[in-house]
C-alpha cells in the first residue's frame, strides 16, 4: 500500500499526505538509517512485519536502537498525536470488490467498519 501511496504522492504532492514516513525494509534500510541519524535519534518508530496480524511481531523504535536488517518488515514514524475517539485509537475500512478494470467496475459495501485498539 505505501508504495502505491508514494507513487500517489510524486503525481498530487498536494493531496496525498495520508500516512508517516514509512520505510520497506530491506530496500529502503539506508534511508532510515540516514533519516534517524538526520533527526538526532529523536523520532520514534513502528517496526511491524508485513505478514503478521493482531499485534504480532510489532516493535517500538526510540533513540539509537538497532533496526536490524530483517526481509519483510515494514518501519513507519511514530504519530505521537494520534486522532482518537474516547482516547482510542482507531482505524477506519470501507469495503469494496473490483469485478473489472476495463471498464472499471468497484462495488462499494454500504456501511464501514471501525476498529478501536483496546
Amino acid at each position: 500500500m505505501y508504495k502505491n501511496v508514494t507513487r500517489l504522492r510524486r503525481m498530487y504532492p498536494n493531496d496525498y499526505h495520508i500516512c508517516p514516513k514509512t520505510y520497506i525494509i530491506p530496500d529502503d534500510y539506508r534511508v532510515l538509517q540516514t533519516d534517524r541519524e538526520s533527526d538526532n535519534f529523536r523520532s520514534m518508530y513502528i517496526m511491524k512485519p508485513a505478514a503478521l496480524s493482531c499485534g504480532k511481531g510489532i516493535k517500538v523504535i526510540a533513540g539509537k536502537t538497532e533496526v536490524k536488517k530483517k526481509p519483510g518488515y515494514v518501519v513507519s514514524q511514530y504519530i505521537s498525536n494520534p486522532y482518537l475517539i474516547n482516547g482510542f485509537k482507531f482505524d477506519l475500512r470501507i469495503y469494496c470488490v473490483v469485478t473489472s478494470f476495463d471498464p472499471l467496475k468497484v462495488y462499494m459495501f454500504k456501511e464501514g467498519l471501525v476498529r478501536f485498539a483496546t
